[in-house]
């Protein structure tokens, strides 16, 4: 089974669409995002002019030669580099096929033919496991305990899933004291204690059967919170369930307990982003601080910092200036102190969107869910008809 794909399929005429029609539902790619749309290569060609390209594209064309070949040049044009595509043609032409894998394409495929045949062509594109699509791995900390950094991340989690709409995986590492039970309303059946217990057994099979889904893009790997159960992390084995979560979801949000151990820091140093999350307070100040100090020398990438609990207190409150002009770091975000949509949705087992749509502290996680993502935001205005939209997925 590949773990996760998103995949755009274009059909121009009757072959292509039979061909096509029933590729969502073929068993190896149940856990990719399969889209089937009409077209051809006009299509794929008018998509991606606006719009991010997936990672594999299936294309039929009516035309062949010289035509075919024009019309692969200008989608390659508003293609990424790492797409993949194969085409589905009307000519069974071996001077045609060299031309084309001579052009980049990945494989070419003369219709007519099944959906299980177009499965096992783009299962075939990453038969060698290290060739298969890669998440990114998000960390967050919290500078201090209570500045809600489980809530930003579960939040974060859930958000990118909708955003992306992609599969979207959530770690809990805090296996002593960890909300993701509650938080999601789930009875977690086991840790990743239970997993890092004996990593040399660890294998995809295993973390496939500790995911709990919360819906159709978000999956979690929580626990019950129970300080009994916690034992203790190994590097090279959190390594290992990192390097199998990122090959099964777009992003892997990591939610860190604010214990600095060997395994913690590794984390930090490795994750591919790190969210710091902060209260607007002097001690989460020095805190961020000293955390930054440490993270420079080791990071690619600096940190975003986010402002959590803003105006809780404004007259005590340092603002986002304060913490740029001590940290050279500006914040990404400031998340708005909104006890009723939080309290909501904390009670409820469910995440701020879902509990409290036209809350504040709603709109700002979706931000940061856009930031994360890599992709801008809708226009603000209409903001009613852009969250439900969001909502639905």
């Amino acid at each position: 089974m590949i773990h996760r794909l998103t995949i755009d399929a274009f059909s121009a005429g009757p072959a292509g669409a039979a061909a096509l029609a029933d590729l969502a539902s073929e068993p190896v790619l149940s856990r990719c995002r399969v889209r089937v749309l009409d077209g051809g290569l006009a299509a794929a060609q008018a998509a991606y002019a606006t719009q991010p390209t997936p990672q594999v594209i299936v294309v039929e064309s009516l035309e062949s030669g010289d035509a075919l070949l024009a019309g692969l040049d200008h989608l390659a044009e508003v293609c990424e580099a790492s797409t993949r595509v194969v085409v589905l043609g009307h000519s069974n032409d071996i001077a045609l096929y060299r031309t084309l894998l001579g052009r980049g394409i990945s494989d070419y495929l003369p219709l007519p033919l099944a959906g299980a045949q177009v499965a096992a062509a783009v299962t075939a594109l990453y038969a060698d496991p290290q060739s298969a699509p890669r998440g990114k791995v998000v960390a967050f900390w919290g500078t201090r305990g209570g500045c809600g950094t489980s809530t930003l991340a579960q939040n974060a989690a859930w958000g990118l899933g909708r955003h992306l709409r992609e599969s979207v995986l959530y770690v809990d590492m805090d296996t002593a004291f960890g909300t993701s039970g509650l938080a999601f309303d789930m009875e977690i059946r086991q840790s990743a204690a239970d997993l890092l217990a004996q990593p040399d057994r660890l294998d995809p099979v295993m973390l496939e059967r500790c995911l709990m889904d919360y819906d159709e893009t978000l999956r979690v790997l929580g626990t019950a919170g129970d300080p009994r159960s916690a034992g203790r992390m190994d590097v090279d084995g959190i390594d290992r369930l990192l390097d199998m979560a990122s090959r099964m979801a777009a992003q892997v949000v990591v939610d860190l307990p604010r214990l600095w151990t060997d395994w913690s820091s590794h984390i930090l140093f490795s994750a591919d982003e790190v969210v710091l999350v902060a209260s607007p307070d002097l001690a989460s100040l020095r805190d961020a601080k000293i955390l930054l100090e440490i993270l420079a020398p080791r990071r690619p990438t600096p940190p975003r910092l986010v402002l959590n609990r803003v105006d809780a207190a404004q007259r005590a409150q340092l603002d986002g200036k304060i913490f740029a002009e001590t940290l050279g770091l500006p914040p990404a975000l400031s998340v708005p102190f909104d006890p009723q949509g939080f309290g909501m949705a904390a009670n409820d087992g469910r995440m701020v969107a879902e509990a409290a749509p036209a809350s504040r502290a709603a709109e700002a996680l979706r931000r940061l869910a856009a930031l994360l993502a890599g992709r801008p935001a809708p226009p603000a205005a209409d903001w009613r008809k852009r969250l439900a939209d969001w909502l639905k997925g």
